[in-house]
């Protein structure tokens, strides 16, 4: 396996452990089991990566249901203006 193969896999189990705690979890137990699982090793130091903690994402789900239908009038869209009438 190439090196740009390695990044990849190792930036699959990042995005993974990010989405899916458990695995974090497992890695901060067991990451030689971890990294085995994706297809990588253990450096030959018998050190580990550390994963990186998941981003701060700010995410708003808006109740889009609840909207009024003349509300996208406002838009100026012809075809809602027409249907509004």
């Amino acid at each position: 396996m190439d090196a740009i193969e390695q990044d990849w896999r190792f930036a699959e189990l990042v995005a993974l452990s990010w989405i899916e705690p458990d695995l974090s979890v497992r890695y901060a137990q067991d990451p030689s089991r971890v990294l085995a699982e994706f297809g990588l090793h253990v450096n030959d130091d018998g050190t580990t990566p550390d994963l990186p903690p998941a981003p701060e994402l700010a995410l708003v789900i808006e109740d889009f249901a609840a909207a009024s239908m003349s509300l996208g009038c406002t838009t100026g869209c012809v075809g809602c203006k027409i249907a509004a009438n």
